[in-house]
């Protein structure tokens, strides 16, 4: 049995998924973890990170909405900082360069989906960012870290995509090349999955249209310009990390176009390691073991209002 778009059940279900989010602001701590240096050139140390915090702003804005075309554009800014205490050499250099000194990212994002004949579509996603502890036009190149996602699917029904892809990225820490699933799918007017292997895995649940509950396992990492004197003879290096998250998420109506959202979580490091650029782990100056440590995330974000969003759907 099809249900037919005008019918009140339908409309229902569009009522029950979120809103895109225009402008985010978040701000993320970790509790306190030990982390212990392993390197041939500087010794192994060991230290507790008593502060890592994130502070977060991004903005998306429309380039294109028109039927069978749809591009946004996007601007980011990152900025973490570390404090450490507690450490075996206080004079350890991975230590000393990391400390209250911040690492910054910089980025803009491009997101194009395009509708095809049959059902089909294209998506296409491109980040372009300056990843460093001081992003500057010097060593431009060596700041750039691109990514870039690309997915051919198909609209099964109103409620469910499948499709598959390509992407290039820092999930892993260094560069890296993999094949993408999706499958994204309204199973009923509350409960919603999105799928995006083998990057993420989330699952919704929206009560009312004013509040939705996320459990979210993803992958997540990056890599960080490094310059000045970190360790002798070397004064540009590659900070990489990667990680996986475990997480609970609770998004709510302030307002009509006011959210907020917390999350609790838990980080699994993959890998964190030290070299020098165009190089990979197995090239590694120092190699650093993280204890897995919970965090929490706190945002503010703005959505497009009900009455504009809607109008914005129908004239699609």
């Amino acid at each position: 049995m099809s249900i037919k778009s005008t019918s009140p059940i339908k409309a229902a279900a569009d009522r029950y998924k979120p809103r895109p989010k225009f402008i985010v602001f978040e701000v993320e701590s970790l509790g306190k973890f030990n982390v212990n240096a392993l390197s041939d050139l500087a010794g192994n140390a060991s230290a507790r990170v008593r502060e890592n915090l994130v502070r977060q702003v991004k903005v998306k804005f429309p380039i294109i909405l028109k039927e069978g075309l749809n591009v946004i554009g996007g601007v980011d800014y990152r900025h973490e900082q570390f404090k450490f205490d507690m450490a075996s050499e206080p004079d350890y250099p991975l230590f000393q360069r990391f400390e209250d000194k911040p690492l910054k990212r910089i980025s803009t994002n491009f997101y194009l989906k395009k509708t095809l004949k049959n059902k089909r579509f294209v998506f296409a996603y491109l980040n372009n960012s300056l990843n460093s502890d001081v992003p500057q036009f010097n060593n431009f190149e060596d700041q750039l870290k691109a990514s870039v996602s690309f997915i051919y699917g198909k609209q099964a029904n109103p409620n469910k995509q499948i499709g598959y892809g390509v992407s290039f990225g820092y999930d892993l820490g260094q560069p890296s090349v993999f094949p993408l699933f999706i499958y994204n799918h309204d199973f009923s007017l509350h409960w919603g999955l999105q799928l995006l292997l083998p990057k993420s895995a989330q699952l919704r649940y929206s009560p009312s249209n004013s509040m939705h509950f996320y459990a979210i396992t993803e992958l997540k990492g990056a890599s960080y310009h490094i310059q000045g004197d970190v360790l002798n003879g070397f004064d540009q290096l590659e900070f990489r990390r990667s990680s996986v998250r475990f997480n609970l998420r609770v998004e709510h109506e302030i307002y009509d176009w006011l959210w907020f959202g917390v999350t609790a979580g838990y980080r699994v490091p993959i890998n964190i390691f030290l070299s020098e650029p165009r190089k990979n782990r197995r090239d590694s100056l120092v190699e650093v073991d993280a204890q897995s440590i919970q965090y929490y995330n706190f945002s503010i974000f703005i959505v497009p209002p009900t009455k504009l969003y809607n109008r914005a759907k129908g004239s699609g």
